[in-house]
């Protein structure tokens, strides 16, 4: 089961989460437990013994339920727990490769009910969650610290290739020597950035409260990035191409398939050739004309209409930018803020 999939779980599984707690008590005093989160009828089928308490939730609670061998059923919130020390007969007509009782009747509940199912082994000290056919095991807190870390550090040197690489590009914007090469190596960088934030996400979910300065240096490494890369996307996807629709093909590469540039090309419309890589191509102006303040949307989409890309916008006469209703103040803001940025980028360089 992936990570990111699993936000529902770690909602109710995750570290400062009441249950959590209770299950970190369950492993201090090197207990079992069988936990059911969810009751309704088809859950009352399968019970057998026990007794039915219906009592709210504790996490002390959970952990002296825990000491008798039966499983315990809550509701789907944990807010209640419905019944303690029961016997679950679960069909074996579901498949499971589990290897021990408690788990293999874990993993054969939870596709029976439908219902999510955690295993907490009382030999190994290991916590398995069941949703369905899928399983997950939960990591130790210090390995996924461990890796998070690690993550945060990858994403790092990426988001600094990543912005060297936006100076590059804006600087062959602004003179027009763009190629589909830069384009595609822009669009792998960006990628690459969106693959290990998913990655990093995950780890926050996992984590829970202990992700505090994960999560606030994973903001940091992010911000804006989303919006840069829609703009870069309006500036060389094909006008018909709908954006949200390369963003799924993209994400749908593999790792290998995304460092291949001839298989990226296609995906952006420009033809699968490794000979359509020199191919010089325009950028229409939407990322580099959003970095001036003085210039609305409005005003952004009326120059690229127009003139169709940053390059003719920069040619234009004053008189003919006046004539598409822009005013002389934002002319002279649209010319100064080019120039600034050009300084700016050459300096960054």
């Amino acid at each position: 089961m992936i990570r990111h999939n699993l936000v529902e779980i770690f909602e109710k599984i995750a570290p400062g989460t009441p249950l959590r707690e209770g299950i970190f008590n369950i492993l201090d005093g090197h207990l079992g437990a069988l936990l059911i989160l969810g009751y309704d009828e088809e859950v009352e089928k399968v019970l057998d013994g026990g007794f039915f308490i219906d009592c709210d939730y504790t996490p002390e609670r959970l952990f002296e339920l825990a000491k008798m061998d039966g499983a315990i059923v809550l509701d789907k919130n944990c807010e209640k727990i419905i019944y303690a020390n029961v016997h679950i007969q679960a069909d074996a007509k579901y498949p499971t490769s589990e290897s021990g009782t408690r788990h293999r009747t874990a993993h054969r509940a939870s596709q029976q009910l439908g219902k999510l199912v955690v295993a907490v082994s009382e030999r190994k000290a290991v916590v398995t969650v069941y949703q369905g056919k899928e399983k997950y095991r939960l990591q130790n807190l210090s390995v996924l610290m461990e890796e998070a870390t690690q993550a945060l550090k990858i994403l790092e040197r990426y988001r600094y290739v990543l912005d060297k690489a936006l100076v590059n590009l804006t600087l062959l914007e602004l003179d027009d020597l763009v190629t589909v090469f830069d384009v595609i190596t822009m669009a792998q960088r960006f990628e690459m950035i969106s693959r290990i934030e998913n990655e990093l996400i995950g780890y926050v979910r996992e984590l829970g409260k202990e992700a505090h300065l994960i999560n606030s240096q994973l903001k940091e490494l992010t911000q804006d990035i989303e919006v840069e890369y829609l703009e870069f996307l309006k500036d060389y996807l094909k006008e018909e191409t709908k954006i949200e629709s390369i963003q799924k093909r993209v994400h749908q590469l593999t790792d290998q398939e995304l460092l291949e540039a001839e298989i990226l090309a296609d995906v952006f419309g420009y033809g699968k050739t490794y000979s359509v890589l020199d191919n010089k191509v325009s950028s229409r102006g939407y990322r580099i004309l959003g970095k001036i303040s003085k210039l609305t949307k409005k005003d952004i989409e009326k120059m690229v209409t127009t003139y169709g890309n940053i390059a003719e916008i920069q040619e234009a006469e004053d008189e003919d930018l006046l004539e598409i209703k822009l005013s002389k103040f934002k002319i002279r803001a649209m010319r100064t803020g080019i120039q600034r940025l050009k300084f700016t980028v050459e300096l960054t360089k």
